[in-house]
Protein backbone atom coordinates (compact mmCIF):
# COMPACT_ATOMS: atom_id res chain seq x y z
CA UNK A 1 0.00 0.00 0.00
CA UNK A 2 1.32 3.28 -0.97
CA UNK A 3 1.48 5.69 1.98
CA UNK A 4 0.94 9.80 1.72
CA UNK A 5 4.16 10.73 2.03
CA UNK A 6 4.66 8.56 -1.87
CA UNK A 7 2.16 7.64 -4.69
CA UNK A 8 2.50 5.38 -7.80
CA UNK A 9 4.14 7.31 -10.43
CA UNK A 10 1.87 6.17 -12.84
CA UNK A 11 -1.17 7.67 -10.99
CA UNK A 12 0.38 11.14 -10.11
CA UNK A 13 0.78 11.05 -13.70
CA UNK A 14 -2.78 10.28 -14.56
CA UNK A 15 -3.86 13.05 -12.05
CA UNK A 16 -1.58 15.34 -14.25
CA UNK A 17 -3.12 14.83 -17.11
CA UNK A 18 -7.16 14.89 -15.51
CA UNK A 19 -5.87 18.23 -14.01
CA UNK A 20 -5.55 19.71 -17.68
CA UNK A 21 -9.13 18.48 -18.44
CA UNK A 22 -11.01 21.07 -20.01
CA UNK A 23 -13.77 20.09 -18.14
CA UNK A 24 -13.83 21.92 -15.06
CA UNK A 25 -15.27 19.22 -12.87
CA UNK A 26 -13.31 16.81 -14.02
CA UNK A 27 -10.10 18.93 -13.30
CA UNK A 28 -11.62 19.62 -9.71
CA UNK A 29 -12.16 15.97 -9.40
CA UNK A 30 -8.63 15.79 -9.83
CA UNK A 31 -7.34 18.29 -7.51
CA UNK A 32 -9.32 16.23 -4.92
CA UNK A 33 -7.16 13.16 -5.35
CA UNK A 34 -4.40 15.23 -4.91
CA UNK A 35 -5.48 17.00 -1.84
CA UNK A 36 -5.74 13.29 -0.28
CA UNK A 37 -1.50 11.81 -1.44
CA UNK A 38 -0.09 14.00 1.43
CA UNK A 39 3.60 15.30 1.20
CA UNK A 40 2.93 13.91 -2.82
CA UNK A 41 0.55 17.13 -3.32
CA UNK A 42 3.28 19.61 -2.39
CA UNK A 43 5.89 17.80 -4.35
CA UNK A 44 3.95 17.83 -7.18
CA UNK A 45 3.15 21.74 -6.89
CA UNK A 46 7.05 22.44 -6.50
CA UNK A 47 7.35 20.53 -9.72
CA UNK A 48 4.52 21.96 -11.90
CA UNK A 49 4.22 25.49 -10.78
CA UNK A 50 6.08 26.72 -13.38
CA UNK A 51 4.63 24.33 -15.73
CA UNK A 52 4.95 25.43 -20.02
CA UNK A 53 1.51 24.23 -20.64
CA UNK A 54 -1.03 27.60 -19.30
CA UNK A 55 -4.07 25.64 -18.16
CA UNK A 56 -1.32 22.82 -15.84
CA UNK A 57 -0.24 26.19 -14.65
CA UNK A 58 -3.14 27.69 -13.43
CA UNK A 59 -4.42 24.19 -12.45
CA UNK A 60 -1.70 23.83 -10.31
CA UNK A 61 -1.89 27.72 -8.78
CA UNK A 62 -5.40 26.85 -8.00
CA UNK A 63 -4.57 23.52 -5.85
CA UNK A 64 -1.67 25.50 -3.97
CA UNK A 65 -4.00 27.99 -3.10
CA UNK A 66 -6.56 25.12 -1.55
CA UNK A 67 -4.14 23.66 -0.27
CA UNK A 68 -2.62 26.74 1.75
CA UNK A 69 -6.05 27.48 2.99
CA UNK A 70 -6.40 23.76 4.02
CA UNK A 71 -2.86 24.10 6.11
CA UNK A 72 -3.94 26.98 7.74
CA UNK A 73 -7.62 25.69 8.59
CA UNK A 74 -5.97 23.12 10.43
CA UNK A 75 -3.32 24.96 12.37
CA UNK A 76 -6.36 27.48 13.20
CA UNK A 77 -8.54 24.94 14.55
CA UNK A 78 -5.41 22.41 16.30
CA UNK A 79 -4.25 25.83 17.74
CA UNK A 80 -7.45 26.57 19.23
CA UNK A 81 -7.88 23.09 21.09
CA UNK A 82 -4.52 22.89 22.09
CA UNK A 83 -4.33 26.31 23.68
CA UNK A 84 -1.32 27.01 21.40
CA UNK A 85 -2.54 30.53 20.18
CA UNK A 86 -3.48 33.75 21.83
CA UNK A 87 -6.54 35.20 21.57
CA UNK A 88 -5.13 37.71 19.76
CA UNK A 89 -3.46 35.72 16.98
CA UNK A 90 -6.85 33.90 17.02
CA UNK A 91 -8.11 37.25 15.66
CA UNK A 92 -5.92 37.87 12.88
CA UNK A 93 -5.89 34.08 12.12
CA UNK A 94 -9.96 34.48 11.44
CA UNK A 95 -9.28 37.51 9.33
CA UNK A 96 -6.88 35.84 7.36
CA UNK A 97 -8.95 32.31 6.81
CA UNK A 98 -11.32 34.61 5.69
CA UNK A 99 -9.29 36.62 3.25
CA UNK A 100 -5.96 35.18 2.01
CA UNK A 101 -5.14 38.37 0.47
CA UNK A 102 -5.72 40.81 3.51
CA UNK A 103 -3.40 43.63 4.32
CA UNK A 104 -2.00 42.59 7.83
CA UNK A 105 1.32 44.61 7.80
CA UNK A 106 -0.29 48.03 8.69
CA UNK A 107 -2.07 46.13 11.83
CA UNK A 108 1.02 45.08 13.07
CA UNK A 109 2.47 48.52 12.77
CA UNK A 110 -0.39 50.45 14.03
CA UNK A 111 -0.25 47.96 17.10
CA UNK A 112 3.71 48.67 17.60
CA UNK A 113 2.86 52.35 17.75
CA UNK A 114 0.38 52.00 20.42
CA UNK A 115 2.23 50.10 22.30
CA UNK A 116 5.06 52.32 22.00
CA UNK A 117 2.89 54.92 23.36
CA UNK A 118 1.81 52.84 25.78
CA UNK A 119 5.01 52.60 27.10
CA UNK A 120 6.03 56.52 26.96
CA UNK A 121 3.72 57.26 30.47
CA UNK A 122 2.57 54.88 33.73
CA UNK A 123 0.57 52.56 32.84
CA UNK A 124 -3.13 51.77 34.19
CA UNK A 125 -6.39 50.70 32.73
CA UNK A 126 -7.27 54.18 32.34
CA UNK A 127 -4.58 55.09 30.45
CA UNK A 128 -5.30 52.00 28.02
CA UNK A 129 -8.77 53.35 27.73
CA UNK A 130 -7.79 57.16 27.61
CA UNK A 131 -5.53 55.62 24.10
CA UNK A 132 -8.43 53.49 22.69
CA UNK A 133 -10.46 56.47 22.65
CA UNK A 134 -7.48 58.63 20.84
CA UNK A 135 -7.37 56.12 18.52
CA UNK A 136 -11.12 56.55 17.99
CA UNK A 137 -11.86 52.59 18.15
CA UNK A 138 -15.43 52.44 18.69
CA UNK A 139 -18.51 50.23 18.72
CA UNK A 140 -20.82 51.33 16.53
CA UNK A 141 -23.69 52.71 18.29
CA UNK A 142 -26.80 50.87 16.12
CA UNK A 143 -26.43 46.75 16.83
CA UNK A 144 -25.79 46.42 12.74
CA UNK A 145 -24.78 43.08 11.06
CA UNK A 146 -21.60 43.75 9.22
CA UNK A 147 -18.83 41.33 8.67
CA UNK A 148 -16.18 43.88 8.69
CA UNK A 149 -16.62 45.44 12.44
CA UNK A 150 -15.22 41.27 13.19
CA UNK A 151 -12.43 41.53 10.56
CA UNK A 152 -9.01 43.25 11.80
CA UNK A 153 -7.92 44.80 9.02
CA UNK A 154 -11.13 46.44 8.13
CA UNK A 155 -11.26 47.38 11.81
CA UNK A 156 -7.73 48.53 11.83
CA UNK A 157 -9.04 50.76 8.54
CA UNK A 158 -12.63 52.29 9.69
CA UNK A 159 -11.39 52.26 13.54
CA UNK A 160 -15.12 50.52 13.64
CA UNK A 161 -15.17 47.21 15.38
CA UNK A 162 -17.42 44.52 16.87
CA UNK A 163 -17.18 44.46 20.91
CA UNK A 164 -15.03 41.32 21.27
CA UNK A 165 -12.74 42.25 19.06
CA UNK A 166 -12.23 45.60 20.68
CA UNK A 167 -11.55 44.01 23.97
CA UNK A 168 -9.27 41.41 22.17
CA UNK A 169 -6.98 44.58 20.89
CA UNK A 170 -6.93 46.28 24.28
CA UNK A 171 -6.03 43.55 25.94
CA UNK A 172 -3.50 42.28 23.75
CA UNK A 173 -2.44 46.11 23.52
CA UNK A 174 -2.10 45.52 27.91
CA UNK A 175 -0.23 42.37 27.67
CA UNK A 176 2.46 43.68 25.44
CA UNK A 177 2.92 46.29 28.50
CA UNK A 178 2.42 43.55 30.83
CA UNK A 179 -0.93 44.81 32.45
CA UNK A 180 -3.54 42.19 33.08
CA UNK A 181 -6.81 42.45 31.74
CA UNK A 182 -9.73 39.81 31.46
CA UNK A 183 -12.18 39.79 28.84
CA UNK A 184 -15.64 39.16 30.68
CA UNK A 185 -19.56 38.99 30.02
CA UNK A 186 -21.38 41.91 31.68
CA UNK A 187 -24.90 42.46 31.42
CA UNK A 188 -24.70 40.51 28.30
CA UNK A 189 -21.75 42.87 26.79
CA UNK A 190 -17.91 41.94 26.15
CA UNK A 191 -16.03 43.78 28.67
CA UNK A 192 -12.61 44.12 30.07
CA UNK A 193 -11.49 44.06 33.81
CA UNK A 194 -8.65 44.42 35.90
CA UNK A 195 -7.29 43.23 39.03
CA UNK A 196 -8.68 46.13 40.70
CA UNK A 197 -12.25 45.15 39.35
CA UNK A 198 -11.92 47.96 37.44
CA UNK A 199 -14.41 47.21 34.36
CA UNK A 200 -14.07 48.71 30.85
CA UNK A 201 -16.58 48.84 28.62
CA UNK A 202 -16.09 49.56 24.77
CA UNK A 203 -19.87 49.66 24.31
CA UNK A 204 -19.57 52.86 26.13
CA UNK A 205 -17.22 54.62 24.71
CA UNK A 206 -14.40 52.90 26.90
CA UNK A 207 -15.89 54.10 29.79
CA UNK A 208 -14.76 52.86 33.24
CA UNK A 209 -16.58 51.98 36.51
CA UNK A 210 -15.83 49.93 39.78
CA UNK A 211 -17.52 46.80 40.11
CA UNK A 212 -20.06 46.25 42.63
CA UNK A 213 -20.71 43.58 45.61
CA UNK A 214 -23.54 42.67 43.30
CA UNK A 215 -22.18 42.84 39.93
CA UNK A 216 -22.49 39.43 37.96
CA UNK A 217 -19.47 38.98 35.35
CA UNK A 218 -18.31 35.66 33.34
CA UNK A 219 -15.22 35.38 32.42
CA UNK A 220 -14.15 34.43 28.91
CA UNK A 221 -11.65 32.28 27.97
CA UNK A 222 -9.89 32.54 24.36
CA UNK A 223 -11.88 30.09 22.84
CA UNK A 224 -15.43 31.54 24.37
CA UNK A 225 -14.60 35.04 22.53
CA UNK A 226 -13.51 33.20 19.02
CA UNK A 227 -16.11 31.24 19.15
CA UNK A 228 -18.66 33.82 19.69
CA UNK A 229 -16.94 35.88 17.29
CA UNK A 230 -17.17 32.74 14.43
CA UNK A 231 -21.03 32.67 15.43
CA UNK A 232 -21.71 36.28 14.53
CA UNK A 233 -20.08 35.68 11.30
CA UNK A 234 -22.05 32.63 10.80
CA UNK A 235 -25.08 34.42 11.70
CA UNK A 236 -24.59 37.50 9.22
CA UNK A 237 -23.81 35.05 6.69
CA UNK A 238 -27.46 33.37 7.23
CA UNK A 239 -28.77 36.63 7.11
CA UNK A 240 -27.42 37.89 4.10
CA UNK A 241 -27.58 34.99 2.28
CA UNK A 242 -23.80 34.25 1.18
CA UNK A 243 -23.86 30.76 1.00
CA UNK A 244 -19.72 30.49 0.68
CA UNK A 245 -19.29 32.45 4.17
CA UNK A 246 -21.81 30.54 5.35
CA UNK A 247 -19.93 27.12 4.74
CA UNK A 248 -16.89 28.82 5.41
CA UNK A 249 -18.01 29.90 9.23
CA UNK A 250 -20.20 26.73 9.71
CA UNK A 251 -17.21 24.19 8.80
CA UNK A 252 -14.91 26.35 11.29
CA UNK A 253 -17.62 26.45 14.24
CA UNK A 254 -18.59 22.83 13.69
CA UNK A 255 -15.00 21.48 13.60
CA UNK A 256 -14.08 23.41 16.88
CA UNK A 257 -17.05 21.13 18.37
CA UNK A 258 -16.23 18.40 17.39
CA UNK A 259 -18.83 17.53 14.26
CA UNK A 260 -19.07 18.15 10.52
CA UNK A 261 -21.32 20.86 8.28
CA UNK A 262 -23.10 17.88 7.36
CA UNK A 263 -24.26 17.39 10.73
CA UNK A 264 -25.95 20.55 10.47
CA UNK A 265 -30.19 21.16 9.38
CA UNK A 266 -30.45 20.83 5.74
CA UNK A 267 -29.77 23.05 3.57
CA UNK A 268 -26.00 23.20 4.93
CA UNK A 269 -26.11 19.49 5.99
CA UNK A 270 -27.19 16.66 4.55
CA UNK A 271 -31.08 16.09 4.11
CA UNK A 272 -32.21 13.48 6.33
CA UNK A 273 -34.55 10.80 5.04
CA UNK A 274 -38.29 11.12 5.96
CA UNK A 275 -38.88 9.35 8.76
CA UNK A 276 -41.63 6.61 8.15
CA UNK A 277 -44.86 6.90 10.68
CA UNK A 278 -45.61 3.65 11.96
CA UNK A 279 -48.42 1.29 9.96
CA UNK A 280 -51.15 0.52 11.77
Amino acid sequence: MQSRNEADPARVEALLTLLQDEDLKVASLAMEQFLNLGQVTEKTIAEFQEAQDPRLRCRIHQLSTILQRRNARKEFIDGIRQERISLWDGILQVTALYDPLAQLEPVHKGIAEMVRLLQSTEITTPRIAALMRDQEFTVPEEDILDVELFLVDQVFETRYGSAPLLCALAQHLAAQVEWSLTTVLHMGRFCLIDRDHLLLDPVEGWHISKLGGDDKIHPCGRRDVLLDVLLQLFLIALVEGHLRDLYHFGDLLTALNGFTVEDLPFPLGREKPPVSEPAG
